[in-house]
């Protein structure tokens, strides 16, 4: 069988209807325990949009039938922009209710000492060829797949962007993310440097835009270690400006 034409779209229909009960949950919050901000709104809109799009349009369709480095793409969207969009979009009070509502299973999940390694096995372990493979052949471990990396991602940075009682406070949220960004980086590296592909799923599907299967996987590992540099270090940035400010309050009370 022929695969679709590269600009066509497919469809994980899943994310639409979860996209849709998010939706639908944020703006019962909104009613129920506070209204939020124009702007806070609009950020969550945009972790959406992005599950949404990246899962349903013809991102999906060169995904699952042309490139590794599509899907690599597809990845960060959902677990590295999604997530911290989706925290920073809810207030305050309303992550308070959404941690209440989770109970201590969630409190757990979402400690930097559970939070950090869940998410490092399961970034590691999702990308394993042999699992890789399988999802790409079976349409349901494929959902599976993005599911896990939308979970884990929302656990990960849940202790960054909170904001919650007892919250970490920023020297550890650097160490923290300065952790998470040196030990993901080697999945990129890999898939960089490597000459031979990974992959079988992609070595035997029909190539575009003229790249081979190896050059394709190292655009894969480019663009990966390249968009967690930025996420990571901009994040950083953001709480080593905060630290500023709190280490001149603290001298002024001493």
């Amino acid at each position: 069988m022929n695969p679709p034409a590269s600009y066509s779209f497919s469809f994980e229909p899943l994310f639409l209807v979860l996209a849709a009960a998010a939706a639908y949950g944020y703006v019962r919050l909104a009613r129920s325990v506070e209204r939020p901000s124009r702007a806070r709104a609009t950020v969550f809109a945009l972790g959406l949009v992005l599950i949404a799009f990246s899962l349903n349009s013809p991102l999906e369709t060169i995904a699952v039938h042309y490139l590794l480095v599509i899907h690599l793409l597809q990845n960060v969207m959902i677990a590295d922009w999604a997530p911290p969009l989706l925290i920073i979009g809810l207030t305050r009070t309303m992550r308070a209710a959404i941690a209440r509502r989770g109970g201590r299973t969630f409190a757990v999940l979402t400690r930097p000492k559970v939070a950090l390694p869940v998410w490092l096995v399961g970034w590691y372990g999702i990308h394993l060829a042999l699992l890789y493979d399988f999802a790409l052949r079976h349409a349901w471990t494929l959902n599976i797949e993005h599911l896990l990396l939308i979970a884990i991602g929302f656990l990960f940075w849940w202790p960054v962007l909170a904001d919650e009682p007892g919250d970490i406070g920023a020297p550890l949220k650097i160490g923290y993310l300065g952790t998470a960004f040196v030990g993901s980086v080697f999945l990129g590296l890999g898939l960089t440097f490597a000459s031979t592909p990974f992959y079988d799923f992609y070595e035997e599907a029909p190539r575009l835009w003229g790249l081979s299967a190896e050059k394709d996987q190292n655009f894969g590992g480019i663009l990966m270690n390249v968009e967690q540099a930025f996420v990571f270090l901009a994040a950083i940035l953001y709480f080593v400006v905060k630290l500023i400010p709190e280490e001149e309050r603290t001298r002024a009370g001493a």
